[in-house]
């Protein structure tokens, strides 16, 4: 019976009265290129999902050699900048008729190899990776075995490969010097215990800032804590760290998720912020900008960082760069200045008395 029939490309190229290469070209994101107008590309989308159209994947895949699918794999989905990222890149893969399938690795090892090969073994064209510290050995195997890939966020130290990271140094560089310039001169720099590049270069422009100031009464200390630290765990090691250090006037978080954290952790110790201690994060987020006061960040341009990172994927994909060739691109964060870091005041507050009278949490 006609209700049943399988719909085919044929079908929809009769009932809007275009060939079937033209929608072949629509189908596989070829529209801009072959100069399909805009007009009819959404006609052919959106008659092959009224009538329920389904191209056949295999079928494609032994024709062009493609299966239209990218594997995207990232640190934590959930997290607000890696969250975007994937938002974007998969509206400009569809865009050009690719699927995304995306996972997290929570930063382990053995769960990024697992990703990495169960994509492989779907057929993906290309992958976009937030690599963890022991991939090396699998992004060589990728580059042996030719397939597209691009790194983001974090490079992996002495592999060549094709990549958009931010530029962490400067951010860090220029997020401490603005506290230095509203005259804080004891700064705390938390951060995680990690030596990925973007890690690495967040802390050498955190250290680097206050050496080029060349004020021998700047002081700084730094606490690291563990990636698998759980939420109550990181709270109490910056509760002891800011109690051990009642000198600090300013503190640097390394991420966002360190800073959010961090804000619960100061409230425990009842300090205000700003005028007992400032702060600043690297990373955005929405919370951020809507808390009263509202956080100065290095913001990342996650949109630009997104788009780059799918468009050099789809480059690789289609041949457009040789095999042997690797190109990158390194995009600089933006200091977006809000209420937490103001010019220092010369009234000191009862921030000691404060921070003695905090009470340790138990875990």
């Amino acid at each position: 019976m006609n209700s049943t029939k399988k719909v085919s490309m044929k079908d929809i190229a009769k009932e809007l009265n275009i060939s079937i290469t033209t929608v072949s070209f629509v189908i596989n994101g070829k529209s801009e290129q072959k100069g399909i107008s805009v007009a009819t590309s959404n006609k052919v989308r959106e008659l092959i999902k009224k009538r329920g159209f389904n191209p056949n994947s295999a079928a494609r895949m032994l024709r062009t050699g493609k299966s239209k699918t990218i594997g995207l794999i990232v640190e934590d989905i959930g997290n607000y900048f890696f969250g975007n990222i994937a938002k974007i890149i998969e509206v400009e893969a569809n865009k050009n008729g690719y699927n995304v399938f995306y996972s997290s690795t929570e930063n382990n090892d053995n769960t990024a190899i697992e990703l990495i090969n169960k994509m492989r073994n779907s057929s993906v064209d290309g992958y976009i990776i937030t690599a963890t510290q022991g991939i090396k050995e699998e992004i060589l195997k990728l580059k042996k075995e030719n397939i597209p890939f691009v790194l983001i966020d974090r490079l992996i130290p002495d592999v060549e490969t094709n990549y958009v990271i931010l530029d962490n140094y400067s951010g860090s560089y220029d997020l401490t010097t603005h506290l230095l310039d509203n005259g804080y001169s004891n700064i705390g720099f938390i951060s995680i215990v990690s030596e990925m590049s973007m890690m690495t270069e967040r802390e050498k422009g955190f250290s680097n800032a206050l050496i080029d100031a060349q004020n021998n009464k700047l002081r700084s200390k730094i606490l690291k804590v563990g990636f698998s630290d759980s939420h109550q765990q990181i709270i109490a090691s910056i509760q002891s760290f800011v109690m051990d250090n009642p000198e600090l006037d300013a503190i640097f978080f390394a991420t966002n998720y360190l800073g959010v954290i961090g804000i619960e952790a100061l409230q425990k110790c009842h300090l205000n912020i700003p005028l007992d201690i400032a702060i600043v994060s690297f990373d955005d987020n929405d919370l951020f900008r809507l808390l009263t006061p509202s956080i100065t960040v290095a913001a990342q341009p996650i949109n630009e960082i997104a788009t780059a990172s799918i468009n050099l994927l789809l480059k690789s994909i289609n041949k457009e760069l040789r095999p042997s060739h690797t190109t990158g691109e390194v995009i600089k964060p933006v200091i977006i200045v809000r209420n937490s870091s103001p010019k220092k005041s010369n009234t000191k507050s009862n921030r000691l008395a404060k921070s003695s009278q905090a009470t340790a949490v138990v875990i």
